[in-house]
């Protein structure tokens, strides 16, 4: 990630990093060198794989300096990883956040170098955007040459074959893991207002969250018995505090920040609030329906794969105010229900989760390097 040190994005690559090696694979890995160093980059050096540290490049909060700082880590990320050829590599696993990412001719050069064979785990796609043209031949040609692309979702998946107006032959959709001790069902605490509870990164764009504090800022909603929880830190923090303040929430909207453990998360709060504009499948969705707790999201990645309107959660048609805020009436009506349908989201979620999937991401790198 170059947006902050850790995220649900990086739990695939880490624990399957970690598999790999306790299965004697020779593993270096590759991130940005984020200071001080997260606590499971640390927990790798000491499992003895190679961490290499590569320049954390910092954007600034003007225009110039952004688009200065974009170029800049566009072609320092680039030397960085084509020095990585001093490795020899038999593999390559490139983790994405979305899908354009790794999408830059010096890259082909790379994996040319190698002779490595390559495979991709793209972590969210958003729905509406093209490639550019400069990385539209880019893209189709590493995708065509990658041994395998794991995909977080199925509509994932299906986005990005209209991007590349490819067929991806060589794809197949991936679980995330879940950061939970147990899989039981988080007891929930006797409480007679709705708990709800937004998890994961302060980014206000992507997870929609200005829209959200508009739709609790009405009337209606201002009038009910609800508390909002925000868990998680991000660059949008003090923005939303200060929306917070502008919409009259502070007795209602709370900022929790980062809390490790999930079930405790889900032992005080009854329903996941997710207006996002763009995801994969999200590991907070994920964790939330194993602890046995509904949602309400946006029809964006991989949240209808698991929540059914009415019956696992609520699914708002877009991101929007009028359509998020929909959905929002609905979970309120329901709330004589939500037993029932947390449980149906739990009935889900076990049915179909890979509970291990960095078994299974290593087990197919192996088949195809044989």
């Amino acid at each position: 990630m170059a947006s902050s040190s850790w995220g649900g994005s990086e739990e695939l690559w880490y624990k399957s990093a970690i598999h790999a090696s306790e299965k004697e694979h020779e593993v270096v890995v590759s991130v940005y060198n984020w200071q001080p160093l997260n606590q499971k980059i640390l927990t790798l050096i000491d499992k003895g794989i190679e961490v290499n540290l590569r320049k954390k490049i910092y954007f600034g909060s003007s225009t110039f300096s952004r688009l200065r700082g974009f170029l800049i880590k566009k072609i320092f990320s680039a030397a960085d990883i084509i020095r990585l050829s001093k490795y020899h590599p038999d593999v390559i696993i490139i983790s994405q956040g979305t899908i354009f990412e790794c999408m830059y001719p010096k890259f082909i050069k790379l994996s040319e170098k190698t002779k490595a064979k390559i495979f991709v785990i793209t972590q969210a796609n958003s729905e509406y955007d093209t490639l550019p043209s400069n990385c539209f031949e880019t893209g189709r040609k590493l995708f065509n040459k990658s041994e395998h692309l794991f995909f977080v979702s199925k509509r994932n998946l299906l986005v990005a074959e209209r991007q590349l107006a490819l067929k991806l032959n060589n794809a197949s959709v991936i679980s995330n893991p879940a950061n939970l001790n147990s899989y039981n069902v988080s007891e929930l605490k006797v409480t007679s207002k709705l708990n709800m509870a937004f998890v994961g990164r302060l980014n206000s764009t992507v997870k929609g969250l200005g829209v959200l504090f508009e739709i609790l800022s009405s009337d209606h909603w201002k009038n009910r018995e609800w508390s909002l929880n925000l868990y998680g830190k991000g660059e949008d923090e003090e923005y939303l505090k200060k929306l917070s303040t502008f919409y009259n929430l502070n007795d209602k909207i709370v900022f929790r920040g980062f809390i490790n453990d999930v079930n405790a998360i889900w032992s005080a709060n009854h329903v996941l609030l997710m207006p996002s504009t763009l995801e994969g499948t999200p590991l907070s969705l994920i964790e939330a329906m194993l602890c046995g707790r509904t949602a309400v999201v946006s029809d964006v990645g991989g949240n209808t794969e698991l929540i059914t309107e009415g019956v696992s959660g609520f699914v708002a048609e877009a991101p929007s105010v009028f359509s998020f805020g929909n959905a929002m009436e609905r979970l309120w009506d329901s709330k004589d229900k939500i037993n029932e349908i947390s449980l149906n989201a739990r009935n889900k979620i076990v049915s179909i989760m890979d509970l291990n999937p960095e078994q299974t991401i290593i087990k197919k790198i192996e088949n195809f390097k044989q």
